[in-house]
């Protein structure tokens, strides 16, 4: 096989490979016989079903087909491996027409990675926020503690039911038929209810009400509910009001914190010292975000990079379906129809969506022009450590989560791709000149780091739509 490039431009390459009709013959007698050979036809023996029998079986056509199959996969490793391309996507292919006697081209057009030219890295400034922990921010971390703990208490309340109130309550439902008839649904169940966060219809019912009071009152369910089998239909509800009731936060105190924490902890001073440890090392790794962030937009805003628009344009799509795969799944809605419907616009949306596929190419761009220069590798343990990391996040058992890996050479791939782009930001930040600017940390104010700038930019444009 003899190859030769036929154009060039920017970062799509078109090459063509030609057999030689010798390579074409020798190509299709290898089909043969190995078609020979799997083929189970009465009378003959596997491996030795005449040509003649196989064409008048299967075809003459299914023969050149499976031959080219071969001839064109061999060639694009080949070709690849020859001209040492770093391949986007997967080649097209234009397919010449085998016949025996003759030679055989086949045409890929290649879209490959566009040269990156790097800075000098030392020479890049970039900033980091660090951030420190305040006591009122262990003060709040213990008060968050002690209100999950919060236990319900009656308050002997003589008086009628307001919006806000936690109303304990005896009740039996049904499901109205179209003849009036009552179909049982729920018996004398008891329940507690935050009326500020119960459906609406039924907190309206029961506001204005007493304890020791029973009452009853229909609402319909809505054409979409969820229960497809209750959906459009009359619900009767016969409640009692039992009592009002109240949280009752623990006071904090040592017994309270040993008790709470199952012995965990046997003093207020001993979980004071757990909490600010857990929010410093929060802040740790969020001071480090920014650096790496901010290292990255340093990168790639002194890198020249021709970005393709055929790589923003695939970044762009991939990135709005996944908004709109979202937005299906938590509101059953399309993006388009959510925009609408929330009187956004369409064309600054999108606009907010190719601006961060953009940048997220450009970074992906100069980040794996870095690891290619410095040879940026991974190890086992750093595969291990987010094989876990997954694992933790899915709630799932990471060695059924690594076997599964295993078995799929694609996810492996990425999954093998984020350490070694992790790496490579570690490798940057460790390089970038860095100015460092002290803020205090604000608990549940920082969003979650993601190591990809794909995610990164998702997350901002997520936000931009809420």
């Amino acid at each position: 096989m003899k190859s030769e490039i036929l154009s060039q431009e920017k970062n799509v390459v078109v090459i063509k490979a030609e057999y030689e009709s010798g390579e074409v013959d020798a190509a299709v007698h290898k089909t043969v016989r190995q078609m020979s050979n799997k083929a189970n036809i009465k009378g003959f023996r596997k491996g030795h079903v005449p040509r003649k029998t196989l064409e008048l079986m299967l075809g003459k056509n299914s023969i050149y087909r499976e031959t080219l199959e071969k001839l064109a996969g061999e060639a694009l490793e080949n070709v690849v491996s020859e001209y040492d391309l770093n391949l986007v996507v997967d080649p097209k292919l234009k397919l010449g027409e085998l016949n025996e006697g003759n030679s055989l081209a086949i045409e890929f057009t290649f879209e490959v990675r566009p040269e990156v030219n790097l800075p000098d890295i030392s020479a890049l400034s970039a900033e980091k926020t660090v951030y420190s922990v305040s006591d009122d921010e262990v003060d709040e971390g213990l008060r968050q503690i002690l209100e999950s703990n919060a236990r319900l208490e009656p308050l002997e309340d003589d008086r009628e039911a307001e919006k806000d109130d936690i109303v304990d309550t005896l009740y039996s439902s049904y499901r109205v038929q179209d003849d009036g008839h009552l179909k049982s649904l729920e018996k004398d169940k008891k329940s507690t209810l935050y009326l500020s966060t119960l459906r609406q219809d039924i907190a309206e019912a029961i506001i204005g009400h007493r304890p020791a009071e029973k009452l009853s009152f229909d609402i319909r369910l809505e054409d979409d509910y969820p229960d497809r089998r209750m959906a459009g239909t009359a619900v009767r509800y016969e409640l009692e009001i039992l009592n009002f009731m109240k949280r009752v936060v623990p006071e904090a105190d040592d017994a309270t914190i040993a008790e709470i924490s199952q012995g965990k902890y046997q003093s207020v001073e001993e979980i004071r010292t757990d909490i600010r440890k857990q929010l410093e090392e929060s802040a740790s790794a969020r001071s480090e975000a920014s650096l790496q962030e901010s290292a990255i937009k340093a990168l790639a805003e002194a890198a020249e990079i021709d970005v393709p628009e055929t790589m923003i344009d695939r970044q762009y799509l991939a990135m709005r379906r996944e908004h709109d795969n979202q937005l299906q799944r938590s509101l059953k809605q399309s993006l388009d129809d959510y925009l609408t419907d929330n009187n956004l616009s369409v064309e600054k949306f999108d606009g907010s969506i190719r601006k961060h596929a953009e940048e997220t190419v450009r970074n992906t761009l100069a980040l794996d022009a870095l690891a290619e220069r410095d040879e940026i590798s991974f190890t086992n343990d750093d595969v291990n450590e987010e094989i876990i990391r997954m694992a933790n996040s899915m709630r799932m058992n990471p060695q059924e989560l690594a076997d599964t890996l295993s078995a799929n050479r694609k996810e492996f791939a990425n999954l093998t791709a984020r350490v070694r782009t992790r790496n490579t930001v570690k490798h940057l930040a460790a390089l970038v000149k860095v100015t460092e600017t002290a803020v205090e940390h604000h608990h549940g104010d920082e969003h979650e780091h993601r190591d990809e700038n794909e995610e990164r930019a998702e997350a901002l444009t997520q936000n931009e739509v809420q």
